[in-house]
């Protein structure tokens, strides 16, 4: 009962303590959205009273806002938005506007000299014709031409000179100004600032903890995959590429990068039923579009899109369709981490690892003459992976991107490390072999062809040779095959596969040939 008269007491006779920002402790940066932790030493005055804390980002959720102060009771916290007025430059802000001045002095100038010398250029050029009415001398001709050359050409290119060296100042002031126009936006944007009412028995100094979830800031990931040598293992390095423009920068924090995103809402989150059925989003959406105009969408199904005369409806049904989530991960990085706001994305590693791999060359001849060198990388699916790019290299070598799905990936992840320019493949048409004959019958086409593959490493190398012959769509045209031993015909689709060791220094080859007929009247082009 006296504590409970103490607070109303004490409620007639409210302060404000000192604004204070708190340092941010750590940060746990989610692939939309960071929780922020600062912490500071403060001073509480006995009764009612309230922290007013300055500083904060504009986007903070504040939903997730959540406050300790040891030895008070915490009775609210409210969060607004306000513009912040610094009067003192940052030191980097006050060095690029001098740097301003400088460049701006230069320009006056550049364009003073630039107006003297067209001045210049008129007063000779006004005075270079010479009246018909009067007697020409000739020697007074050439005294006046040699004038001319001597003069004009230079000061030309001295008009010119000048022009450019303007052009130049202008530029180098155009990207001073917009370096502080994207240093400014933290003193300019909305800021944020939480007021804390609390209760306290005494005066005290006591530990602020304050946590809370700022928006427009996260990760995606980058994935860099390393081989170094056929044979070797993959190294694998998972990293987070991290923005943030929240409005106010991060300096010196404790770091943890999480996969996936946090609940921010305060209610307990349910789970139904999970139901199998085989009919695919295909076939719903199919049967769907044909009578969305007068049924109402399956339950079960939500924001199905539906495609009727190039216009989109979308159905909204309160029951939650079940979807595969993927494994919540932290990652505490070491050491401290600095970002400022609107500095773009910094990289940060989470994860190194090597990964088992087998290799394989491939080539299409028919295509490209290159052959290109396979990876087929395994135990990749250990790891806690989200969708993301990559970006791949051999023998220190950047070869390409790809982009790496977890969800859809097989077991074994295949990736094609460029062409191996020590490996050679050569796809020949055999002019004996390629004839076209006419009959009574009708058309015979025949062609040959012999692949070639010559390796030049100084180790045996595995390759899977493609091709293909053609297959016929229409019972009136018939095609046959010859193949030597070495092919393996795929009849669904007339893909042909060779695949063979070569040895270091060696060559081998293989040849196929086909034979299409069909009626005269028939154009099919080989």
């Amino acid at each position: 009962m006296k504590y409970k008269l103490f607070y109303l007491f004490s409620f007639f006779i409210l302060s404000v303590s000192a604004q204070l920002t708190p340092k941010i402790k750590s940060l746990k940066v989610f692939s939309s959205g960071a929780q922020i932790t600062r912490s500071a030493k403060v001073k509480l005055n006995s009764g009612i009273d309230t922290l007013k804390i300055k500083g904060i980002s504009a986007f903070v959720n504040q939903q997730t806002i959540q406050a300790k102060v040891n030895g008070a009771k915490i009775i609210d916290i409210k969060f607004t938005t306000s513009y912040s007025n610094q009067i003192k430059d940052e030191p980097k802000l006050a060095q690029i506007k001098s740097q301003i001045k400088s460049v701006e002095k230069e320009l006056l100038d550049l364009e003073d000299a630039l107006a003297y010398l067209k001045i210049e250029k008129d007063l000779i050029l006004s005075n270079k014709r010479i009246s018909n009415e009067e007697t020409i001398d000739i020697e007074d001709v050439k005294d006046f031409v040699a004038y001319y050359k001597s003069k004009v050409p230079g000061l030309i290119q001295k008009i010119t000179d000048t022009e450019q060296q303007i052009n130049k100042f202008k530029e180098v002031k155009s990207k001073l100004n917009k370096q502080v126009k994207d240093l400014q936006k933290v003193n300019t944007e909305q800021t944020g600032e939480i007021d804390i009412v609390y209760a306290s028995k005494q005066n005290q100094q006591v530990q602020l903890e304050l946590r809370y979830h700022v928006l427009r800031c996260g990760w995606s990931p980058l994935y860099n995959m390393r081989a170094s040598n056929i044979g070797e293992p993959i190294a694998f390095e998972y990293n987070a590429m991290i923005y943030q423009n929240t409005g106010v920068n991060w300096n010196n924090c404790d770091l943890t990068v999480a996969t996936g995103n946090p609940v921010l809402s305060g209610e307990k989150p349910e789970i139904y039923a999970w139901r199998l059925n085989n009919e695919s989003y295909v076939s719903y959406k199919s049967k769907a579009r044909g009578r969305a105009k007068s049924e109402a969408p399956m339950a079960g199904y939500a924001d199905l899109e539906f495609e009727m005369d190039n216009m989109a409806m979308v159905a909204n049904v309160s029951r939650p369709m079940q979807q595969e989530n993927l494994t919540f991960t932290s990652f505490t990085i070491p050491g401290k981490f600095t970002l400022n706001t609107g500095e773009g994305e910094k990289n940060v590693n989470i994860l190194k690892k090597e990964l088992p791999a087998t290799y394989q060359y491939y080539a299409v001849p028919k295509k490209s003459s290159g052959v290109y060198l396979l990876a087929q990388v395994t135990e990749w699916e250990k790891m806690p992976l989200i969708p993301g790019r990559s970006h791949i290299y051999f023998d220190e070598t950047y070869v390409g991107k790809s982009y790496l799905n977890p969800k859809t990936m097989k077991d074994t992840l295949d990736v094609s490390l460029g062409q191996d320019q020590s490996i050679f493949v050569e796809r020949v048409k055999q002019e004996g072999k390629c004839i076209n004959k006419t009959n009574l019958l009708g058309v015979s086409k025949t062609r040959g062809y012999e692949i070639t593959v010559k390796n030049n490493r100084n180790k045996l190398v595995k390759i899977e040779i493609v091709d293909q012959i053609p297959i016929a769509k229409d019972n009136k045209i018939k095609v046959e095959h010859k193949l030597d031993g070495n092919w393996e015909l795929k009849e669904e689709t007339g893909i042909l596969e060779w695949n063979i060791e070569v040895p270091a220094g060696e060559k081998k080859s293989a040849s196929f040939e086909f034979e299409v007929k069909h009626p005269k009247n028939f154009n099919v082009p080989l």
